[in-house]
């Protein structure tokens, strides 16, 4: 027993050695030295080319700056002009600063910039902790990496977890692809190339046709997330709106790949262009030149449109297991429902209506002609059936194909923060 307690009484004093040790600060070098007393404690007074070292297992912090106070019972300087705080690749710069030897923790009021390889952080306000190794920073907050550019209130940064938490303002710009996010806050895993903006995020893409002609994409949700690896992406969830010149859309979970110029929609998708909705289980939206090229739907595709304003209850619909929507320019040039395909159309006279026709086949082809129905094509298994008008008059709604739905709330620029408990 007795042995024992030598055994701990020598490893604690070993504790104890290191602790007091890593709490010394060496001082490496200074013009001049000068010696006060202040409130009964030792105040030593160094300026020009001061530099002072802590180590401690596995780190060591380096100081410099052009005057310092130190306050020995304190074990704390007060660092003044040009200081500058290094630990292994984190470099701290300010005009002014205070550094806690006991803790290492560095506090500048006066300004900082951070840099770590190749991004840079700049804030009004720092706080350093070395021994636990994480940063703390306030007041317009500024950070830049070699691709983004990210804005906040405040922003906390953990070096062993590569990880940064925004909040307050959260604003991130990335140059590459012209899309800029804002949100209330925000968490980045540099190590993962993983960024997600957990409340009110909000998405802008600004792109430039080859004709030069400027687009702006929209999208708000309830949560937001970033993928910065080979198949770079965005995905929104939870009640997410977009808008676009030529098309706007819903949905409960939309993923953006910014390099394929390529949007899914998932969760009751709907997507509106011109006059048209189009529904489905999925919808894929692809972009050519950053113009829309095309859309397609799967499982319960269906487009419908309004025939026209005096007969608003009569919409031309065309469902089927997949539909594709092909775009020229801003102009829909073409639509084909394949697998089940079945077409509801109505018919006028002389601007008078007159029936409608259903056709079903295993495809249906409709073209357009400067936005307007210019032929109707049925493939393979054909059938048809005519309606008269004295049948469908005032019944419209019976006649409506399977699964049929026209949305009204259709998202605008002005009001895309309007959320749709629907798409939950």
């Amino acid at each position: 027993m007795e042995r024992i307690g030598i055994v701990v009484l020598v490893f604690l004093s070993n504790v104890m050695v290191h602790a007091q040790e890593s709490k010394l600060i060496e001082l490496k070098s200074a013009d001049t030295l000068n010696v006060k007393y202040m409130k009964n404690q030792e105040v030593r007074e160094l300026v020009g080319h001061v530099h002072f070292i802590q180590s401690s297992p596995g780190e060591i912090v380096k100081i410099w700056c052009d005057r310092a106070l130190r306050y020995m019972d304190e074990n704390k300087i007060e660092l003044f002009g040009r200081v500058k705080i290094v630990r292994d690749s984190v470099t701290l710069i300010s005009s002014e600063g205070v550094y806690f030897g006991n803790e290492r923790i560095a506090h500048m009021s006066k300004g900082v910039r951070l840099q770590r390889g190749r991004m840079v952080l700049t804030s009004k306000y720092g706080e350093y902790f070395a021994q636990d190794k994480r940063s703390y920073f306030t007041g317009d907050v500024h950070v830049v990496d070699s691709t983004s550019s990210t804005f906040s209130d405040a922003l906390t940064y953990f070096e062993n977890e590569e990880k940064a938490i925004a909040v307050g303002n959260v604003k991130v710009s990335n140059s590459e692809n012209n899309v800029t996010v804002f949100g209330d806050s925000l968490v980045h895993f540099e190590k993962n190339r993983y960024t997600i903006v957990p409340k009110n995020p909000r998405m802008v893409q600004i792109d430039t046709s080859a004709s030069g002609a400027i687009d702006t994409l929209l999208v708000v949700g309830k949560l937001m997330e970033a993928y910065q690896d080979s198949s770079e992406r965005f995905i929104a969830k939870e009640q997410v709106s977009m808008v676009r010149a030529d098309f706007s859309g819903r949905c409960g979970a939309a993923t953006f790949y910014t390099k394929k110029d390529l949007i899914i929609l998932q969760r009751q998708p709907v997507i509106w262009h011109a006059g048209n909705q189009v529904t489905g289980d999925s919808i894929v939206v692809t972009l050519r030149e950053r113009q829309l090229r095309s859309v397609f739907v799967k499982g319960r595709a269906m487009a419908a449109s309004r025939t026209d304003s005096l007969h608003r209850q009569r919409y031309d619909q065309l469902t089927g297991r997949e539909l594709i929507m092909y775009f020229n320019g801003k102009k829909l040039e073409r639509v084909e429902a394949n697998r089940n395909a079945t077409s509801l159309y109505y018919l006028f006279d002389n601007a008078e209506p007159n029936g409608v026709n259903r056709s079903s086949g295993d495809r249906i082809t409709i073209e357009f002609e400067d936005g307007k129905t210019d032929r109707i094509s049925v493939a393979g298994g054909v059938e048809g059936k005519y309606f008269p008008e004295t049948m469908i008059a005032q019944r419209e709604q019976a006649y409506n194909l399977d699964g049929f739905r026209w949305i009204t709330i259709r998202p605008k620029r002005r009001n895309l923060h309007i959320i749709d408990e629907r798409y939950e």
